[in-house]
């Protein structure tokens, strides 16, 4: 009998795989990055379909084989939750697909293998969750240095970014963002510290990319 790993998930990309199965690229929780393959996925009536579309997050189970792992379930996500499964295919994948993928691609291009990295997760769901609730609510309130939606999700895309840079090792320390780096929450207050400092953080942004060759 294979063991069943269960664990929360970003997908971050997939392709097609045989006549009717695709290989999906998630980052999870507890296992890092992994490939999966997905048997049958592409016909009408396989239900996994809905729950394995490229970007969306949910809780994934595999069973490892002998070349690649394998998924067995897929279920989405309670925005509020990082673990509390719900059957509603579409409550935590937001309609910031263009965001998703540009993240997607950052963590396609510095994600080196299965290598756990929880902070790094947890950070990334945190936005998400922030995402799920703004797109929800439409609250700015409190964002008054943020002229609009388009530049608060510009501020919200760069403080991202920097955090998952700064865990990856990209990133030094800076006691000018120190406070923006160092938190995982999303909120208004850090949103608008955020704002105030945006050409630091994408200078050093720009920097790291620059100097890491990847």
């Amino acid at each position: 009998m294979h063991a069943i790993y269960t664990t929360p998930g970003f997908i971050i990309g997939s392709g097609q795989y045989g006549e009717a199965g695709k290989l999906i690229s998630i980052f999870t929780r507890d296992l890092g990055l992994v490939k999966v393959v997905a048997q049958g996925i592409r016909f009408e009536k396989s239900k996994l379909r809905y729950h394995t579309k490229d970007y969306s997050f949910g809780i994934f189970s595999l069973v490892r084989g002998k070349e690649v792992w394998r998924l067995t379930s897929a279920q989405a996500l309670l925005a509020s939750s990082l673990s509390t499964p719900i059957s509603s295919q579409n409550i935590f994948v937001t309609n910031n697909e263009a965001f998703w993928a540009r993240i997607a691609l950052l963590l396609r291009r510095f994600l080196q293998g299965e290598e756990a990295n929880e902070k790094l997760f947890e950070t990334i769901s945190a936005c998400n969750i922030f995402l799920v609730s703004f797109g929800q609510t439409g609250d700015v309130d409190g964002l008054s240095s943020v002229p609009d939606n388009d530049s608060h999700m510009e501020i919200v895309e760069s403080l991202l970014v920097i955090r998952i840079m700064h865990t990856l090792g990209y990133i030094g320390d800076d006691k000018d963002i120190h406070a923006v780096i160092y938190s995982n929450d999303f909120t208004h207050g850090i949103i608008e510290s955020a704002s105030r400092k945006k050409h630091l953080i994408n200078q050093h942004i720009n920097k790291a990319l620059k100097e890491s060759h990847l």
